[in-house]
């Protein structure tokens, strides 16, 4: 599968069948310390600096609605592009929504988005065909965010950001949530503390979005020094939010979990390139590929163990988990 990887496991949305319209290597104008998928191969602030490496809309669309073809659809719960990279830097990601819509037929789609091209007119145009746009917000002020989400040298400030997602809410007509990844890092870099703390709080509660999802880096980090916060401090930061938001309109994790449900296919390719896929696109512990796949947690460890043995794939270890990953 070269566009579509899962369904993986998702603590938010369920199961989720993923959709890559950028394509590896990692294309982003970002390189978070706590990004799974690694250190961005191709830093860049615009989606012209590298419209030539976009895969074509037509064998996008053409994927998704094979794919969706070979699984039982009441074991899928949402459409989720998201990927490589961020998806904004493909500029058909609209036309692309909007064929699909009659494949996906009730299935929402959804849109994870670092939010950075989020300022232009034309992207956020773009991505009003998403029934849901997660957007991501870590940090309130430029100094925090700069050492959080490293964004390439000319790319718009973290206001204009601030003002573009609080804009597309306003514009668009499914949900606008926000993605906060709370952390800890290296050179006592933290956003649940102190100033950083409140200027994010105050920027999450200027945008008002539909939802807010808390959450914190459990997977392989590229920087060594980045650490989850622990669960006192997510809950911590939930309740200075609700002392103005609804309840409801805030998901954390490790209370909020819509993972563990099964996925199954109707039929199948190859296990193991249906593996390196989703391995390209997130890291995955042994039971996330089990139910991902819908195959026996003993099929899936020996088929992870003969990868790795043929240097398909690395595996790290984060406290007592481990994941596999692949290149990207």
């Amino acid at each position: 599968m070269t566009y579509t990887y899962g369904p993986v496991s998702s603590w938010r949305y369920g199961r989720s069948l993923g959709v890559d319209v950028t394509t590896p290597p990692k294309k982003c104008t970002y390189n978070c310390i706590y990004c799974q998928l690694g250190h961005t191969k191709k830093h860049v602030t615009s989606p012209e600096e590298i419209q030539d490496e976009m895969p074509l809309s037509d064998e996008i669309i053409s994927e998704v609605e094979e794919t969706l073809n070979r699984l039982d659809r009441a074991s899928v719960d949402v459409l989720t592009f998201s990927g490589t990279g961020e998806p904004t830097l493909n500029p058909q990601i609209g036309s692309i929504v909007s064929s699909i819509r009659g494949t996906a037929q009730d299935l929402p789609i959804v849109l994870l988005t670092n939010a950075s091209l989020l300022p232009s007119e034309a992207i956020r145009k773009g991505v009003l065909e998403f029934d849901i746009v997660t957007a991501k917000f870590d940090a309130g002020d430029e100094d925090t965010f700069k050492r959080i989400n490293r964004p390439s040298k000319g790319s718009f400030k973290l206001h204009e950001i601030k003002d573009a997602i609080k804009k597309l809410g306003e514009e668009m007509k499914g949900m606008l949530a926000l993605e906060v990844m709370l952390l800890r890092g290296p050179r006592g870099l933290t956003n649940v503390k102190g100033l950083p703390k409140r200027a994010l709080i105050d920027g999450i509660l200027d945008i008002s979005p539909d939802l807010v999802q808390l959450y914190t880096p459990w997977r392989p980090a590229p920087v060594s020094a980045v650490r989850p916060v622990s669960t006192k401090a997510l809950r911590s930061f939930g309740a200075a939010l609700e002392q103005h938001l609804s309840p409801d309109k805030l998901w954390i994790y490790g209370v909020h979990d819509a993972r563990g449900k099964t996925v199954v296919w109707k039929t199948r390719h190859a296990l193991e390139e249906e593996i390196l896929s989703l391995l390209r696109r997130r890291p995955c512990r042994t039971v996330d590929v089990s139910y991902s796949l819908g195959i026996m947690p003993a099929a899936a460890a020996s088929t992870l163990e003969k990868l790795h043995k043929s240097n398909d794939i690395t595996k790290d270890e984060v406290g007592t988990d481990v994941f596999y990953r692949a290149e990207a």
